[in-house]
């Protein structure tokens, strides 16, 4: 994704500007009816969020393969359309029909219409995509070939899994929808949505089904514009004058840059006086590009979280509203010339350039003078109640009289918090330090805002408040941030908040978990009489393409974690490192035990991301409680609803009684206890710090946090269900997602209480025992239990590892 809010303003191009044009007024006035929502020529990008769309539908596709070729639900569906009067057959099988219709006139438009030709190859490819992948997903949920095949035209039963008219014509939709007009869109969508119930009721396929081919259409548009990029919805620069003029604001040499940090367009020009203008142009046809880009910049960076919330004309008039406020409080900014909405439904925000720059000047030319009335600036921004949330050396202009003014409050908020001042106040000294350099920038902070200030500003000197740019500037100079913090620490006269030690994890370490693991085998060979060659003909007569999939599932469950983690947090912090968090942790477990793992590591990232020990303690804490409240709710749900039950009294379909599961499971406990009890480093560790964490409690009074934390949760669990069905399923065995989340949640509440690095062997033997007691031969059921901790314990320390490094070069542990 591309970053140019920073020179917004400026008066030099941005990187990736190259359209400019000298209009002429009587031509800016053009028809508002389109058809597509940019030129032919516009540029492409290809988005993080398309890979989200791919990863997402990727494992919609595989969970639902595994529920195949109907449940339960899909026959309520299926009846409940079913009774509806008989009239409205024919209606859906028009509806049925004009999914051909629409697929058929989005590629003969593309075909026909100028410069279009590379958008009727991406729908094809996506059709072509989507067909293959809904033939092999079908075959994997018991759909026969030829019968898929039958499918793609037959509008009669009986129902397949999945629907492949519904997936290749919904991929071509997919696929064209960031090239159409936002009016297009809708029609798109609203023809896939009806024809979707029409393929449920006509017979052709269950809801199930149905889900699937929507899942497969997605992640073939996700490929797609993963390959081959797609448009932003940028206006062309004749469209951008016009709806200039419906603001009454005449510009000409137009030039563009590329779209800007949100997602809109960032054009600038000149008056008729000579005056410089910069236009922030919301435009109707990219709003979709801006959702998904504030959306994206909100999960994974945390940046824009009022975008979320605000539509278009919205927006603008958000950042002009405080942009007006801040210069009504005095504050020198960047002034506004007009906002808006056009006529096309076109969003415009225009600001005067009045200066340039600080990161276009020469040091020799920023002066102590300068930098200190950037502070000045922002004492001005701050007492007037408002954060700014962005500053950089791209939002700070120096004018033609020596004054600094500040632009872009796009990010800006309202009533900001201490934190959010600090976390301003950051900024602005990071930026002066790559502007003037460090020793200067502190003396001049100091001098300015007093040594009260300079320490609360400590706990948030971290990598994890600046944007990548400042960040990749810092790795830049010949100092870093922990030499900038001792700076300011020294002028202070205080000593830096000290971070939670990490254990590393040592070949002592690893050591220990393989002769734990060598004891458990050991033990359970023993009880069982299963041994190493029975496990091996087993595995070596699996599906392989089912525990494949259970490989690749695995690091997706890493995501939901990472949500959970990031509601626990009072402050934000970005999903990227929290993902890499996730998985270090994966790594660190080798050394302690998981949740003490968890724990730990949490507390030194939330200490480094600006949180005090104590909060950063109450972070894993509240993840780690709020996970046993799920687990617990989860297993009593499905306990007292009949869902699924374990008959641990039961011998299932083997002669060997479930019970001697239990032995194995207690015996292996015991082992456990008397390791953690003879580890002097096991028993130092687990303290009592739970009272700590009582300011941070206050998270549980967001309600946002609070969804988080728990759906978090409740997703992670899902996964991990998912997964132990793959390795199940590799087998030939199946279990329905009820019984398979039972297991999980006992076993994982079981295991996590035992002072071993990630339950090893007690976990092993509880899922076996899980999966005897619901049928599963024993034989399967030891396999299967030791695939599963394959894929999600003993493998993901190897990327683990990778994730602690990547951790450790960005400074987050």
């Amino acid at each position: 994704m591309t970053d140019t809010g920073g020179d917004a303003v400026g008066t030099e191009p941005a990187r990736g500007a190259g359209r400019r044009v000298r209009l002429d007024p009587r031509s800016w006035r053009q028809s508002d009816i389109r058809i597509f929502s940019s030129a032919s020529d516009a540029a492409r990008a290809r988005r993080p969020t398309d890979l989200v769309l791919l990863i997402g539908a990727a494992l919609a596709v595989v969970g639902l393969a595994l529920l195949a070729p109907e449940t339960s639900l899909d026959g309520a569906v299926s009846h409940l359309l079913a009774t509806l009067p008989g009239t409205l057959t024919a209606l859906w099988q028009v509806a049925y029909d004009v999914l051909v219709g629409w697929a058929l006139f989005l590629l003969i438009a593309s075909l026909v219409s100028k410069g279009r030709t590379r958008l009727f190859g991406d729908e094809v490819l996506a059709a072509l995509l989507a067909l293959g992948a809904a033939v092999l997903a079908g075959m994997a949920g018991g759909t026969s070939f030829s019968s898929a095949l039958h499918s793609l035209g037959a509008s009669d039963p009986p129902a397949v899994f999945p629907s492949l008219r519904l997936a290749v014509t919904a991929a071509v939709v997919v696929t064209a929808s960031p090239h159409l007009s936002r009016p297009l869109r809708y029609v798109g969508r609203w023809v896939v949505g009806i024809g979707t119930v029409a393929t449920i009721a006509l017979g052709v396929a269950v809801p199930i089904g149905v889900l699937a081919a929507l899942a497969v259409a997605i992640g073939a548009g996700a490929i797609v514009h993963l390959l081959f990029g797609s448009p932003g919805g940028r206006l062309p620069l004749e469209q951008v004058g016009a709806a200039l003029a419906d603001l009454d604001v005449e510009m000409s040499d137009l030039e563009d840059f590329a779209l800007g940090v949100k997602g809109v367009e960032l054009v600038r020009g000149t008056t008729a006086d000579g005056r410089s203008l910069l236009a922030k142009v919301y435009g109707r046809d990219s709003w979709d590009g801006q959702l998904l880009t504030s959306g994206w910049n909100y999960l994974w960076l945390r940046e824009g979280s009022t975008h979320l919330r605000l539509n278009r004309l919205q927006q603008v008039e958000h950042e002009a509203f405080l942009t007006l406020l801040a210069e009504r409080a005095g504050v020198p900014v960047l002034p506004v010339v007009a906002a808006g909405m056009a006529t096309g439904r076109d969003a415009l925000l225009v600001t005067e350039i009045t200066g340039r720059s600080l990161a276009s000047l020469d040091r020799p030319a920023i002066s102590a003078r300068v930098t200190r009335s950037c502070w000045d600036v922002l004492a001005r921004l701050h007492a007037a109640h408002i954060a700014h949330g962005r500053i950089d050396a791209q939002r700070l202009v120096l004018g033609p009289d020596g004054s600094v003014a500040l632009g872009d409050f796009g990010d800006a908020t309202h009533t900001g918090t201490e934190a959010a001042f600090a976390v301003d106040r950051v900024q602005l000294l990071v930026t002066t330090a790559l502007l003037v350099g460090r020793e200067e920038a502190v003396d001049t902070a100091a001098e300015v805002m007093g040594t009260e200030a300079l320490v609360a500003m400590l706990p948030y000197l971290q990598p994890a408040v600046l944007d990548r740019q400042a960040r990749r500037a810092v790795r830049a100079e010949d100092w870093d941030l922990d030499d900038l913090r001792q700076s300011v620490a020294d002028a202070a006269g205080v000593e830096p908040p000290k971070l939670e030690q990490v254990r590393r994890v040592t070949l002592s370490s690893i050591a220990m978990v393989a002769v734990i693991v060598f004891v458990a085998y050991v033990i359970i060979s023993a009880v069982t009489g299963i041994g190493l060659q029975n496990l091996l003909d087993e595995i070596k007569a699996a599906d392989l393409p089912w525990l494949l999939a259970a490989l690749i599932v695995a690091p997706t469950i890493q995501i939901p974690q990472a949500f959970s983690t990031m509601g626990a947090s009072l402050r934000p912090v970005r999903l990227g490192p929290v993902i890499m968090l996730e998985f270090a942790i994966q790594f660190i477990s080798l050394a302690i035990p998981s949740s003490a793992a968890r724990v730990a590591l949490e507390v030194r990232f939330f200490q480094k991301v600006g949180n005090t020990a104590t909060g950063a303690l109450a972070v894993g804490l509240i993840d780690s409680v709020c996970g046993f409240i799920v687990q617990m709710a989860v297993i009593l749900i499905i306990a007292f609803s009949g869902l699924a039950s374990l008959d641990l009294s039961a011998n299932g379909s083997t002669s060997t009684p479930t019970g001697k599961w239990l032995v194995v499971g207690l015996v292996l406990a015991i082992l456990a206890v008397i390791v953690g009890l003879a580890i002097p480093r096991f028993r130092s560790f687990v303290k009592d710090k739970v009272a700590d964490g009582k300011a941070a409690l206050g998270v549980l009074r967001s309600p946002s946090n609070v969804a988080m934390i728990f759906l978090g949760n409740l997703a992670a669990q899902i996964l991990f269900a998912i997964v132990l069905g793959l390795c199940l399923k590799a087998f030939d065995y199946r279990l329905n997602l009820a019984q398979l989340l039972l297991i999980y949640n006992v076993v994982s509440l079981f295991a996590g209480f035992m002072p071993v690095p990630g339950g090893v062997g007690v976990a092993e033997a509880g899922y076996t025992a899980g999966l005897v007691a619901l049928g599963i031969p024993q034989t399967a059921a030891v396999t299967t239990a030791i695939m599963f901790r394959m894929v999600t314990y003993y493998l993901p320390p190897i990327w683990g590892g990778f994730a602690m490094k990547w951790l450790r070069n960005h400074e987050y542990v």
